[in-house]
């Protein structure tokens, strides 16, 4: 008789279970329900992901029909039809989840290098994708160094009390 890979009773199981959490993949934005038509987009590529952290995260399907000259501001129509494209949104859920980390990380000491390190391999792996990855890391530095800022003028005043 083969004895169990892992015992069903126990402080171990619990350590297992502990450890296996860690690899479960948390969910994104982009992870929500796609309609046929988001798929069908998504697929052929028509896909525009933007950085609103004043606003929901979501996704939603647009209809591009003019373009602005950055230089001169000024619109032109779309030569043919309007083109359709699905957008996602790094909005407030996102941002605040990041902030959240990049706090926790201040007050447990991390120094800026592991911070970056563990915020980038953490943002790619909740997303999967290289802008959502930096607006997730973006937003966690900023958390992080202004609670590093904040802790050292709270250091640096009862040091000096």
């Amino acid at each position: 008789m083969r004895k169990p890979l892992v015992r069903a009773d126990g402080a171990q199981f619990r350590v297992f279970l502990i450890i296996a959490a860690f690899f479960v993949p948390l969910n994104s934005s982009k992870a929500d329900t796609l309609t046929a038509e988001e798929q069908a987009l998504v697929h052929k590529g028509a896909v525009m992901e933007m950085y609103k952290p004043d606003e929901h995260s979501r996704h939603f399907i647009a209809h591009i029909d003019a373009v602005t000259n950055p230089k001169t501001g000024k619109a032109r129509n779309v030569p043919n039809k309007s083109q359709s494209v699905v957008c996602f949104v790094f909005g407030i859920e996102d941002a605040e989840s990041a902030r959240e980390q990049g706090r926790s990380m201040a007050e447990f000491h991390y120094t800026s290098s592991q911070a970056h390190e563990f915020l980038f391999a953490q943002g790619w792996d909740k997303y999967h994708d290289r802008f959502f990855t930096r607006c997730y890391v973006q937003e966690r530095e900023a958390a992080y160094d202004s609670a590093v800022k904040a802790l050292q003028k709270r250091d640096d005043h009862s040091s000096s009390s």
